[in-house]
């Protein structure tokens, strides 16, 4: 049975947290996407894009930054192809990886989702003033760091 001090804590987690507000800002980057070419394109699949984060990366680094299996991570990039918003060379450096690069299509997108996220940034600076959202980017960047 949860005693107080963890039902309290479990109510207010940062985990959780950060959790419901990217399950926001994803659900209002979905409806965004609705009224544009990239409607069809899973919302799946739109994270695995949002990962490349304008990087030319290696199929290995998507699924392993995503917590994807490699196959998982295959089927989202192939169906990226199939949109055209990647492409896939094989590695010069790797017999086995392959390196996911962004086309003029998925550059597209790009634009239409910073737009939604210059807009979600506003309101989170409206939130909690300018100073704390560069305070809280700056934590996050350590956080999000490879140690």
């Amino acid at each position: 049975m949860i005693d107080k001090k963890d039902d309290a804590f479990l109510g207010q987690n940062i985990k959780g947290m950060m959790m419901t507000l990217i399950a926001r800002w994803n659900a209002e980057m979905d409806e965004a996407r609705a009224e544009t070419e990239f409607a069809d394109v899973r919302p799946a699949d739109i994270r695995v894009f949002a990962q490349l984060r304008g990087r030319t990366v290696k199929l290995s680094t998507i699924h392993r930054e995503m917590g994807f299996s490699r196959q998982a991570a295959q089927q989202a990039v192939e169906r990226l192809i199939g949109h055209g918003m990647i492409t896939v060379q094989p590695d010069p450096h790797s017999k086995r990886d392959k390196l996911v690069s962004i086309t003029p299509k998925g550059h597209r997108w790009r634009t239409i989702a910073a737009e939604q996220i210059r807009r979600i940034e506003t309101e989170i600076g409206e939130a909690i003033g300018s100073d704390g959202k560069e305070s809280l980017r700056r934590h996050l960047i350590t956080l999000a760091s490879d140690k």
